[in-house]
């Protein structure tokens, strides 16, 4: 950790070297637009940006964590640091990320979202946890955070997150691609957007998943559109011989879907996995093998009347 005096000779540091003029103006009209103006919140200026981040150059920035990002649609980051009143490290960090789309967006949010978070009616969705508050409305996720938990920081943390989020067009309202998950015994705030290697495996590709309590049973069910019926039976083929090697199959699932099966794994315990036209959907964990069946029974009823 830095200590305060270290912060402040790199602060200092960092400020020479930009010199005294006017910080540039925002590489993206589009995300400019979402930050708030210095002259909006009295006694603050900015200190720092705003300085624009294109996919080839988010290394830069985030370094080891650019990769998710990336993997779940990034296009852009527009990022700026404001300083209260004359003391650099009295300071507020806010990022506006364009995710290239709401999964991407939501994605980032949930994953990222701390389990004891206060949850508040940003955007869509967002939270407070510590110095951190976060949210994301259609392609949108923003980070706010403060480098102390002091009242005036955290004032202009949420201040600076409500003007953001009314900013933001479009509807606030969570993915259509949520929409097919039984409502019964589904997990608030449960459900996830995984970009890529859905359950670690390649072949899945991209899908939700969500948890799921059954009595006083937990699991997880996912969904992952494979694109094709063809795709899709070759990844239950895959999923097959995968659990077949490292685990079991013990039946065959006749009474929903097709191409079905029961499993064991030693990781996911118990579990089932069938084919919906170009849907690979599964649950596992510990729920009896016919509550899972009953489970998928109402997922693949939720796809087939959502809109195509």
């Amino acid at each position: 950790m830095v200590g305060r005096m270290g912060r402040y000779v790199l602060v200092i540091a960092l400020l020479s070297a930009c010199g005294a003029a006017e910080p540039p103006p925002p590489q993206s009209s589009g995300l400019g637009l979402l930050l708030p103006a210095a002259a909006e919140m009295p006694g603050w200026q900015i200190a720092e940006g705003p300085v624009s981040y294109l996919p080839d150059g988010l290394y830069e920035y985030l370094n080891g964590g650019a990769e998710r990002y990336l993997t779940s649609g990034f296009q852009e980051l527009l990022h700026v640091r404001y300083q209260h009143g004359d003391d650099p490290l009295d300071g507020v960090t806010f990022d506006v990320f364009d995710m290239g789309g709401e999964l991407g967006a939501f994605g980032m949010f949930r994953g990222a979202l701390p389990g004891a978070a206060e949850m508040v009616g940003w955007c869509a969705e967002g939270y407070r946890s510590g110095g951190l508050a976060a949210a994301w409305k259609g392609s949108i996720y923003v980070r706010c955070e403060a480098d102390e938990e002091l009242p005036a920081l955290l004032e202009f943390r949420d201040r600076a997150m409500v003007l953001a989020c009314d900013r933001i067009p479009g509807d606030a309202s969570l993915p259509a691609a949520l929409d097919p998950l039984p409502p019964d015994g589904r997990v608030a705030r449960g459900e996830r957007w995984v970009a890529s290697n859905l359950l670690g495996h390649a072949f899945l590709g991209a899908g939700v998943r969500a948890s799921y309590v059954v009595g006083d049973h937990e699991a997880q069910l996912y969904i992952s559109d494979a694109g094709s019926e063809p795709a899709a039976t070759e990844a239950v083929t895959r999923l097959r011989g995968h659990y077949a090697e490292w685990g079991e199959v013990v039946g065959e699932v006749e009474s929903v879907g097709t191409e079905g099966f029961r499993f064991t794994d030693p990781t996911l315990g118990n579990g089932t996995v069938v084919r919906s036209g170009k849907f690979v959907a599964g649950v596992h964990g510990d729920v009896p093998y016919d509550d899972q069946e009953r489970l998928l029974a109402r997922l693949i009823d939720g796809l087939e009347s959502a809109p195509s």
